[in-house]
């Protein structure tokens, strides 16, 4: 689709360890505002109830804010790196 290559179905699937997760917005819990269509939070969902899996959001220094808005199915991050910092959410 759209030209897009893809591993040949016959392979192993293989799940990652880290996703690194762009974002908007992020507040200093963790808390990441996206591009609304809840993809990357889907995602983080499901890996996560198999096993650990890290997020990492990147972005600028001034997309971390003091709060965003967050719903039962948003998914935290675990890391934040901007142009500044490194931010670790525990």
């Amino acid at each position: 689709m759209f030209g897009t290559l893809q591993p040949s179905a016959r392979r192993e699937t293989v799940e990652p360890d880290a996703l690194i997760v762009p974002l908007l917005a992020c507040d200093e819990e963790g808390w990441r505002l996206g591009y609304g269509g809840g993809f990357y939070d889907r995602t983080l969902a499901g890996l996560r109830a198999r096993r650990q899996v890290t997020a990492v959001g990147v972005g600028f220094d001034a997309q971390l804010v003091p709060e965003v808005p967050h719903g039962p199915d948003d998914q935290q991050l675990d890391w934040l790196l901007t142009d500044r910092r490194a931010c670790a959410f525990v």
